[in-house]
């Protein structure tokens, strides 16, 4: 791939993202007061949730099959953008409904949850590809936080057109939302359509069925990292699908106040996308995913404290941070635990077991909203939210242990005449490398910094040090070789003590 080329698939993709995120930021927070304000059930919020997701994670076992009938990725992305944008159309029509038609509202969410699941592992799958392998947590870091800011902007708007229309005409105001979603997918359709398309590698992926990945889940990084997540979603639409109806209908909160406890939120992921990408950078996946996954079970406990809206402003500040730090690290992790050519089916099974997490934990939570006296406590979302709390916490506490990091980390381990670092390998342990030469001007510093030796080293012995140091480079350490698998650690030893000797004596 061409270096340009990357650089501007990489651009284009920031601006797809950003298009997405005005789409998302309209409509994402506000689909349930949409529903809300269409005198919807609580039954019909849960199932707004937990059908769509169910009828997604089915549709997430045929990615990886599609990609392999068509082989082009980038198609499959835009046809998808484009259905996602025109479904947004029939919701116009919702207001007009029968009482008895309302469950259409699942109906379209359904379908467009159908497109949007279908280009998560193929969409991941070509960016993964894009992306160079170290700039991972700096550039996704990036991306989210373009499209943070644009989320938070579009859902400022959108609260101050809902909180506008409110008083008039409250459907003028999701009208306009809705339209607006329509042309930003559609605008992200036409930059995925401009990125790079190279093809997948499927010569060398390993056709495993949903059952044999089960079989493994035990016994891999990858199996257990996706049990956390299953188990973690779970628990967390448990609450999640509530937020909003709490807000709207127990607290009695205006769209407005709505919008600021939203927005509070995405500009505390905008501000954090940044320093957690660094993070992962610089210390992995793992170390970020473990904080970011202690932090999130707090959050639901908080909102039981108090129902002041400054104070829940606070609260949601928090849970943008923590969020941020979880969403980036677990997207993360799949890139680094996955090898590229089997990336579409395992993030597809993976969305999979997520899909039927989200569909049960939204069912389990509707169910609790629906069946629990309202006497009990002073509201029966807010049993939900202690339900959610406790097993967010149970899962991090259990599961995040048995993870292991999955991506190179380098320890420096002193000076030599060629840089010398430790990688840290999931699957080898401590790995020796050398990296190269040191810059010239830190090479006569330390050299100042040496007592002068007696003993010179010959031109012969020089000559000698380098032949056996190339020669062992071009056996195991070959630049076509992605992953050098260096195992002789007695000749590396050796080699080295011999260099430092050689450098004593100048």
């Amino acid at each position: 791939m061409a270096e340009d080329e990357t650089k501007k698939s990489l651009k284009y993709s920031i601006y797809d993202g950003a298009a997405f995120a005005v789409m998302d930021g309209l409509t994402a927070s506000f689909i349930t007061p949409f529903a809300v304000a269409l005198n919807a059930s609580i039954s019909l919020i849960a199932a707004l949730t937990y059908i769509p997701q169910l009828v997604g994670a089915f549709i997430q076992l045929f990615a990886a099959k599609l990609v392999e009938l068509l082989r082009d990725r980038r198609k499959i992305l835009v046809v998808s953008s484009f259905a996602h944008a025109f479904l947004w159309i029939p919701l116009l029509l919702m207001p007009y409904a029968t009482p008895s038609q309302k469950y259409l509202l699942i109906v379209y969410v359904s379908l467009q949850t159908i497109f949007v699941q279908l280009m998560q592992p193929v969409g991941n799958s070509l960016i993964g590809d894009i992306v160079p392998k170290y700039e991972r947590g700096r550039f996704f870091g990036l991306r989210n936080r373009v499209v943070g800011a644009t989320s938070f902007i579009a859902a400022l708007a959108a609260g101050f057109i809902l909180s506008y229309f409110s008083p008039k005409n409250p459907f003028l105001g999701f009208t306009i939302l809705f339209v607006t979603a329509f042309f930003a997918r559609a605008l992200s359709g036409v930059f995925k359509g401009m990125m790079m398309n190279p093809e997948p590698d499927l010569a060398h992926e390993e056709k495993f069925s949903l059952f044999d990945f089960v079989k493994r889940m035990d016994k891999t990084n990858y199996g257990h990292f996706v049990s956390y997540i299953v188990l973690f979603k779970f628990a967390t639409y448990i609450a999640s699908p509530f937020f909003a109806v709490f807000m709207l209908k127990d607290l009695g909160f205006t769209y407005l106040q709505f919008t600021i406890i939203v927005a509070a939120e995405l500009v505390a992921s905008f501000i954090a996308m940044g320093i957690w990408g660094k993070m992962i950078d610089k210390r992995g996946t793992k170390f970020v995913l473990y904080i970011s996954g202690m932090l999130t079970p707090l959050i639901p406990f908080l909102w039981m404290f108090s129902s002041n809206f400054y104070y829940l402003i606070i609260v949601e500040i928090f849970s943008g941070l923590a969020w941020a730090g979880f969403n980036l690290s677990s997207s993360n992790f799949i890139f680094d635990a996955v090898k590229p050519e089997n990336r579409i089916r395992c993030i597809a099974y993976y969305k999979f077991f997520e899909g039927i997490a989200i569909f049960a934990g939204a069912l389990l939570g509707g169910f609790l909203i629906s069946h629990i006296p309202a006497w009990i406590v002073i509201s029966s979302i807010t049993l939900v939210f202690l339900v959610s709390g406790i097993l967010r916490l149970i899962a991090s506490l259990a599961l995040l242990p048995t993870l292991h990091e999955a991506r190179l980390i380098e320890l420096g381990i002193g000076h030599s005449f060629f840089k010398r670092h430790l990688t840290i390998r999931p699957s080898e342990g401590l790995v020796f490398e050398i990296i190269g030469k040191y810059h010239k001007h830190e090479e006569e510093k330390q050299q100042k910094e040496q007592k002068p030796a007696k003993q010179k080293t010959s031109s012969k012995e020089k000559e000698a040090y380098n032949k056996k140091l190339v020669k062992f480079i071009d056996k195991s350490i070959s630049p076509k070789k992605e992953e050098h698998d260096i195992t002789n650690m007695h000749e590396i030893g050796h080699i080295t003590e011999e260099i430092e000797k050689g450098k004593a004596r100048k």
